[in-house]
This record gives structure tokens, C-alpha cells and sequence, in this order.
């Protein structure tokens, strides 16, 4: 991998341009003919069976690029990225700028990366405090909401029930003094 261009675009965005070279590419190219032909028919020649160089010439010289491209652009990715001191935050556009077998490939990647943080001077300055006033009726009530929040029952049984107590009260029904289903609780 081969790291050609490393240039600031933005912000917080930064491209850069490297080169996989033709002998890396090439070997990728190999490793993936030799996975994918077994899958590859040409006529003449029995699934799976005919050399690389007759698939090429049968299919088009770049019917494996793509995958030889998915082989070797991770590994140069990361290498490009670490040679250019990029710290990347999100997932990067990549691109395809040219692609032979002579010359191997050159990828384009658009980084997002941390934003550049210029501390101005701050020593000396000064904020004015502004008084906060809260009025007595928001104080009241959200103090009620508090109590009503944190209120636990307590059980009286010396008094008889006032307007505002929770009261349980456990009852049996009697139809000519026998008791009916249904009617206890």
C-alpha cells in the first residue's frame, strides 16, 4: 500500500488517496480465481475446470477484480489511515479511482474525523451571576408533590375513618342469615 494524498477537505473531513500495487492486486487476483472458478462455467471445459487465464480471456480480463478489490482494500484501508494520522469517528465513502492489472488500484477514501479544538483565551474572564427567583406557588406545590411521593399509611384503629383515609374493609353477605357465594370479601 502506497499512501498518495492526504488533504483536509473540511472541517472535520479528510480524504485521502492510496495505491494497492499490481503485485499485491495480482496476487488477490489469484488467491479469489482460485475460489470462484469452481463455480465459473466455459464451454469446452468441465464446471470449475478451466484455467484462469481462458476465464479471463472468456469472461472479460476483470471478472475478478471486484473480488480481489474486497480481498485486499481492508488491510489497505487501515494501512492508509494509519500512515496519514487520521483518527476516523465514522464509517469512510470509498471509492474506486482506477483499477488495471499493470498498475494495480487506487482507492479514495472520505474520512470523518475529530474536529480540530482551538482553546481561546479564557484565564481572566468574567461572568456576571444573575439572581434566580422562583415564585412561592411553584415552591408549595412541587413541595406537595414531594410529600404525596414519600407519604406511607400508617393503620389507626382508635378513631372512626374521616373524609381522605384509605380504609380496607372486609365484608360478608347473608341472604336470610346464610351466607351466598360470592359474597365475601
Amino acid at each position: 500500500m502506497e499512501l498518495i494524498r492526504n488533504e483536509k477537505v473540511a472541517d472535520n473531513t479528510v480524504e485521502i488517496e492510496f495505491r494497492v500495487p499490481a503485485d499485491e492486486f495480482d496476487q488477490a487476483i489469484t488467491k479469489v480465481s482460485r475460489k470462484s472458478s469452481a463455480d465459473i462455467e466455459v464451454p469446452g471445459f468441465r464446471k470449475g475446470k478451466a484455467p484462469r487465464k481462458v476465464i479471463e480471456k472468456f469472461y472479460g480480463e476483470s471478472i475478478f477484480y471486484d473480488d480481489a478489490v474486497n480481498e485486499t482494500l481492508p488491510m489497505a484501508y487501515e494501512e492508509a489511515v494509519k500512515a496519514s494520522g487520521a483518527v476516523v469517528v465514522a464509517q469512510p465513502e470509498l471509492d474506486i479511482v482506477s483499477i488495471s492489472k499493470e498498475d494495480g488500484y487506487v482507492a479514495k477514501a472520505t474520512l470523518t474525523v475529530y474536529p480540530e479544538v482551538v482553546i481561546g483565551e479564557y484565564k481572566g474572564l468574567k461572568a456576571e451571576r444573575k439572581p434566580i427567583t422562583v415564585p412561592e406557588e411553584l415552591i408549595a406545590s412541587d413541595l406537595a408533590q414531594l410529600q404525596d411521593r414519600n407519604a406511607r399509611m400508617i393503620s389507626v384503629t382508635d378513631r372512626p375513618a374521616r373524609m381522605g383515609d384509605v380504609v380496607n374493609i372486609d365484608f360478608e353477605g347473608f341472604i336470610d342469615g346464610i351466607s351466598f357465594e360470592g359474597g365475601k370479601g
